[in-house]
């Protein structure tokens, strides 16, 4: 070629050259970048599958973090690696420190550190660079003394599990590349595993978790499937079954029950039943009968349960061993069966005893009536003086024999939660004269003294059970009299606190007795029990006295104690709670014994046998006279008494025997009053009154018990048969008067019967 042709040729060469330079600049440029990529992903592969085999055999979440933090360092060249964890309260605090100084490390893990929201985005990882500003992400670079990093949270179920901070204190150490978008790739990656890793070891630990409960539960659980296949179980049901493995149960499900259950359905049939109902309703909880492999029978208790999987439902069986529980009933039972059967012995048992006592009190009473009564007849005829005492002395030893009686009563009255007290008002005053006027006669013969000190602010008219609250103080004052042999007695009364509409008042009983000591004491307010063995022999009693008091008074909202001493005497204290009458009562000196004349011997009219209470004086008496009683009583010794006694008021009185002969007595004639006796023969008491009641002509008419039939209850079971009232035997004619005027209606009668006559007359002369 000549040099004209080379000369034209050489800057199309020169051209070419250079375009095929730049080629292959660019191609080297390409090829470095690829290499510089592959590079960042083989250590990316790398590292991941270093994570893989390492972090598959750690144990926690803490030891993943530090594999991950270990293997960031070294395989990314990164110099120090944080991982943060959320501490519940919005900051964070730091799990793993990889590559810090101790005294570093020390620092950053004893405070909390506050995260910026460009950190908890998922969707971006943070990059920060020598080419960022330096205010970027200032506080936590400080924070982690690590002013080059990459940041990229661990999302575990939409929650932030941890945050992977890695990065460098010297951005470009010597032989490295900056920071750059395939670290930050790479890390992306590896918290994605981290993610996937630690959900896949919570599914672990939860199934896990699930099979420790399912397989510790004391109940053996079964699963079946919608179609009524049983599918698995739980290891309780080998254990129950004496199985070798669960399998064995699927297997052989229907050789562990039996071909009938109780209720006589067969077993399939059943089975599809109650799993159907469970399917259906959600919750089925019957009764099964299974067996084991010898076919022995054991009861369970079976609850299905209806729950919700992804390939649909399923029925969760819990089945309970119940053979204990069948056992216990069967004891439970037999046990309630003697327990029924000692309740039963034991009602009749008592029934039997208020029999008993009911038909002794019914046999003593009726003698007693007559040996009171005679007495009381006898005294009131011209006697001797000796006869005169002695027949004192028979009433004297009667009485108190009565009052024997009368405990023993009282006491089973109060053993049977029977006993009540009245609320009726009366003069505190005349009460303690009453009582002093029953024992002065025991006081004065054994020459002892009594003083009587009622203080001036203890009001006189109070609402109670007067009766009642004699009882107690005669009670304890015939105590103190029957334990004193020289001295005297002494008798206090003072108000303990009234607020206007109640009053406490406090009694205290004092003596220069024999006195008891401490042991003594303590058994004195129990029943059956004396001071000491010999009590009774020497000075008599029941030892009911002082356990009816303290019962008495805790029914009037009081209670009673003793101080003594062996030798010194003793002084009983009691307490009673009085309500205050809104108009007063009559005061002491109205409610005396004015009116009541006395015989030849200084007795109360009534004598030796007993006395007008302090409600009734002579004047009413008189107001008997004139009435017409009708006295249904088949005892002829009663009957007299009764006759007498009320004869001697100026009373009309027609006797008959029996129920019959008082039904046809008023058919034949007009009465006032009835007295009934209960315990007749063709006709008893409450019959007859039910009788007599049921016709209107007798509606008004008062119909009176007056019988030996005095224990609890036997009042209510009077009333409740039509009467009016019901006065107990031995006759206390006091009472038996009281009673009388209670239920006189003449006048009321009289009233009527006149209104009516009036208004006959006045009907007649219209008429005319």
């Amino acid at each position: 070629m000549g040099s004209d042709e080379a000369a034209k040729e050489l800057p199309y060469l020169r051209r070419v050259s250079e375009q095929n330079m730049d080629e292959i600049s660019s191609f080297d440029m390409k090829s470095i970048a690829m290499r510089y990529e592959l590079e960042h992903k083989r250590r990316g592969f790398s590292l991941l599958a270093e994570l893989s085999d390492t972090l598959m055999n750690d144990e926690d979440y803490g030891s993943v973090f530090v594999s991950v933090s270990r293997k960031l360092n070294a395989v990314l060249s990164m110099q120090r690696t944080a991982v943060l964890i959320p501490n519940g309260d919005g900051d964070y605090k730091s799990c793993v420190l990889h590559g810090y100084p101790p005294h570093e490390e020390r620092a950053i893990s004893s405070r909390l550190i506050t995260v910026d929201d460009e950190l908890l985005d998922p969707s971006n990882p943070v990059l920060v660079t020598g080419a960022d500003s330096p205010s970027r992400l200032a506080r936590m670079r400080e924070a982690l003394a690590l002013p080059y990093f990459i940041s990229c949270p661990v999302i575990l179920q939409n929650d932030i599990s941890a945050i992977l901070i890695t990065g460098r204190v010297i951005e470009q150490p010597p032989f490295l590349t900056r920071l750059g978008v395939f670290d930050v790739e790479t890390v992306k990656t590896v918290s994605s595993y981290m993610a996937a890793l630690l959900a896949g070891r919570r599914m672990l630990e939860a199934e896990e978790r699930t099979k420790i409960m399912l397989n510790s539960n004391p109940l053996c659980c079964s699963f079946w499937d919608k179609d009524l296949n049983i599918i698995d179980c739980n290891e309780q049901v080998v254990r129950l079954f004496g199985l070798s493995e669960r399998r064995e149960f699927i297997e052989k499900f229907y050789e562990l029950s039996p071909e009938y259950q109780p209720d006589g359905t067969p077993t399939v049939q059943k089975r599809i039943e109650v799993i159907s109902k469970a399917l259906e309703t959600g919750f089925n909880k019957f009764e099964w009968m299974h067996t084991d492999l010898k076919g022995e029978p054991i009861p369970t208790e079976v609850t299905l349960v209806r729950v919700s999987t992804s390939n649909g439902f399923i029925v969760v069986g819990y089945t309970r061993d119940i053979r204990g529980q069948k056992a216990m009933l069967a004891e439970i039972k037999e046990t309630e069966d003697e327990l029924r059967a000692a309740r039963d012995l034991a009602e009749e048992n008592a029934r039997a005893k208020s029999e008993f006592l009911a038909n002794m009190s019914h046999e003593i009473r009726t003698p007693m009536n007559a040996i009171l009564g005679m007495t009381y007849i006898l005294a009131d005829t011209a006697m001797t003086e000796k006869q005169r005492e002695y027949v004192e002395k028979a009433s004297h030893s009667a009485r108190l024999l009565l009052r024997i009686i009368n405990d023993i009563l009282d006491f089973s009255k109060i053993d049977a939660g029977q006993m009540t007290v009245e609320c009726i008002g009366f003069s505190l005053r005349n009460l303690i004269k009453h009582v002093r006027d029953m024992v002065i006669q025991q006081i004065e013969m054994k020459s002892l003294s009594l003083g009587i000190d009622v203080a001036d602010d203890v009001p006189d008219s109070l609402m109670g059970d007067q009766l009642r609250m004699e009882q107690v103080l005669l009670n304890v004052i015939s105590n103190a009299v029957k334990f004193t042999d020289s001295g005297g007695i002494d008798i206090r009364v003072s108000l303990k606190s009234s607020d206007g509409e109640t009053a406490h008042v406090i009694f205290e009983v004092s003596d220069t007795g024999i006195g008891m000591n401490g042991d003594q004491i303590a058994k004195l307010f129990s029943p059956f029990t004396q001071a000491d063995a010999s009590t009774t022999r020497k000075f008599g009693g029941t030892g009911l006295g002082l356990a009816i008091s303290k019962n008495l008074l805790k029914l009037m909202g009081g209670d009673i104690r003793c101080d003594s001493s062996p030798g010194l005497g003793s002084k009983f204290t009691f307490t009673a709670a009085f309500k205050l009458p809104e108009e007063a009562v009559l005061s002491g000196s109205e409610r005396s014994f004015a009116g009541c004349p006395e015989d030849e011997s200084g007795s109360r009219a009534l004598g030796i046998y007993g006395g007008l209470s302090s409600k009734t004086g002579a004047s009413d008496l008189s107001k008997l006279r004139g009435m017409r009683v009708l006295l249904a009583e088949d005892n002829d010794i009663n009957q007299l008494i009764a006759t007498e006694l009320l004869s001697r008021v100026y009373v009309d009185v027609t006797a008959v025997d029996n129920g019959l002969e008082a039904i046809d007595a008023l058919e034949r004639g007009e009465f006032d009053v009835v007295l009934m006796d209960i315990q007749m023969p063709d006709m008893d008491g409450l019959a007859a009154a039910s009788r007599i009641r049921a016709n209107p002509k007798y509606r008004d008419l008062p119909i009176i018990a007056m019988t030996a039939h005095a224990m609890a209850g036997d009042r209510e079971i009077s009333l409740e048969s039509g009467m009016n009232d019901h006065v107990t035997k031995p006759i206390d004619p006091g009472l038996l008067y009281e009673t009388l005027l209670r239920w006189d209606r003449r006048e009321s009668r009289r009233a009527r019967e006149t209104e009516d006559r009036i208004d006959l007359e006045a009907f007649s002369d219209v008429n005319r």
